[in-house]
């Protein structure tokens, strides 16, 4: 990414007191510890000192941000509030009351727009993404049945349900998207390219997920908070928004459980981990840091202690995506306290000089001659019911058969080849389903009767390598497994002969 492709200055880590050795000592223990980026930006002192992607993630493409949708949403919100369209102690039933059942309870009825920022709503189970991207019915009118255990502005709980119906409220008082009201408000001045954000069957903005962006883009959000609201000298976000999305609502944000009597906080599983607190659609640390958060390592750290804002995105294993914070912590803001120096800015560039190259395409021989082959596939979990192949020039086309259609993934011999595809891989994609994903993929002969497939999406995190192999009887076993996912991220054998 060049000057011209953003707004901001680029220093080297020196220039803007960034010690780059310990920057690299970061990269080198997130390495170790399995923690998978696939960008890293670092802002200090008005200059961007690190604009770094991993191989195949590129700074021009845009990049699911899962659960920091949410924060964005925090920030329609606040527009909406200080426009006056609703206010904090609104109730959720009054902009609804066509959905409203007639047996709504008084838990039901006292969530406030507040308690939905702060996730304190009173539900005793949160109902993720995963969970709702599957319905097709509305997911405004689900949120409405759900029961309310609690009363509301006490527990927290969190749930990207909740965050859909903040979406929903906007939508209902300014008559558009959220995406389209932000987009004068936020979008536009800030200069994002290439974003998008998925709707749920009502056209309601996801709430809890859904928002694409490219990295700069997502760094631009944080420059902006850090700055409290004020993007090149013109005040964006309205005067005290920053100060009060930032402030500890709720003091523990962890899970707790119900005694009987009232709900409890529980610790953290890891006596030592940093707690945590929770404003209005962000998370808090106890150092004045707060961060716009998502799964697999979509994070906007905004350290207003350090001048600096930190933006990853990533393809973290589920259940690890604490450690990055924790790491972040110890491992990297000792950069803006150490000692900056031209030879250290010298040895971290030459450590990330490779990790833009491509892997090497290479095959064995053969033993098997899969062009123009079909195989019908027996009764399996994934639906799958056929599976064909087909030669053109140098690329291997592979054509999954189900019951939403026949989907193409074009596979580079020697090199990666990039298209668009509608394949089937929600069960592998904590639920996300598009019908048309940009994915970059390659086909190698790994044994003679062994052929590798190496599938990237690379908008999102997810990356399916398939194994098929060749029986010498005429069969085909067919096992497709993922980098990520909130479940398994392998799906069962599939069994095929050729038809």
């Amino acid at each position: 990414m060049n000057s011209a492709d953003h707004p901001f200055t680029v220093a080297t880590p020196s220039e803007a007191g960034v010690d780059a050795d310990a920057v690299r000592r970061f990269v080198r223990r997130l390495a170790a510890d399995d923690v998978s980026l696939d960008s890293l930006l670092i802002h200090r002192g008005g200059k961007l000192v690190l604009d770094q992607y991993w191989w195949p993630y590129a700074a021009e493409r845009p990049h699911m941000t899962h659960s920091a949708t949410k924060s964005f949403v925090g920030t329609a919100v606040g527009f909406a509030l200080a426009g006056k369209l609703v206010r904090l102690d609104d109730t959720l039933v009054s902009f609804f009351p066509e959905k409203v059942p007639a047996d709504a309870s008084d838990n039901l009825r006292a969530i406030t727009v507040e308690d939905l920022l702060t996730m304190r709503t009173g539900h005793r189970v949160g109902l993720s993404g995963k969970t709702w991207r599957l319905l097709k019915t509305s997911w405004v009118e689900e949120f409405l049945r759900a029961e309310v255990e609690f009363p509301p502005g006490k527990t927290f709980t969190y749930s990207s349900a909740t965050s859909h119906m903040l979406s929903a409220i906007v939508q209902r008082v300014s008559g558009e998207t959220v995406f389209d009201y932000l987009t004068p408000r936020l979008f536009e001045p800030l200069g994002f390219s290439g974003h998008s954000w998925d709707t749920d069957p009502e056209g309601i903005c996801s709430g809890g997920n859904g928002l694409s962006v490219r990295s700069i883009d997502f760094l631009k959000w944080g420059v902006l908070h850090l700055n409290d609201g004020v993007w090149e000298g013109k005040r964006i976000l309205p005067e005290g928004w920053v100060r009060a999305a930032a402030a500890w609502h709720v003091e523990n944000a962890h899970a707790g459980m119900w005694n009987g009597t009232e709900f409890v906080p529980q610790a953290a599983e890891d006596a030592e981990e940093r707690p945590e607190g929770y404003g209005y659609q962000v998370w808090l640390d106890t150092d004045g840091a707060f961060r716009a958060s998502g799964m697999f390592g979509q994070d906007v750290f905004v350290l207003p202690a350090h001048d600096a804002v930190v933006v990853t995105t990533g393809s973290i294993r589920h259940g690890r995506h604490r450690l990055l914070s924790a790491l972040l912590h110890d491992e990297l803001l000792p950069a803006f306290t150490g000692t900056p120096s031209s030879a250290a800015d010298e040895r971290l560039a030459a450590e990330l000089a490779t990790t833009h190259d491509a892997p090497v395409v290479a095959s064995v021989t053969p033993a098997v001659d899969v062009d123009g082959k079909r195989f019908r596939c027996a009764t399996n979990e994934d639906g799958l019911d056929a599976i064909s192949f087909r030669r053109e020039g140098d690329e291997l086309v592979v054509t999954l058969e189900d019951d939403r259609g026949a989907h193409d993934v074009r596979c580079g011999l020697s090199t990666w080849v990039e298209s668009q595809t509608g394949v089937t891989g929600w069960r592998l994609h904590h639920s996300y389903q598009s019908e048309s994903m940009r994915v970059l993929a390659a086909a190698r002969w790994t044994t003679p009767r062994e052929l590798t497939l190496d599938w990237y999406f690379v908008e999102s995190p997810f990356h399916d390598t398939v194994t098929a192999e060749f029986t010498a009887d005429g069969g085909l076993r067919w096992h497709r497994r993922a980098n990520v996912n909130s479940g398994p991220t392998e799906r069962p054998v599939v069994t095929a002969r050729a038809s």
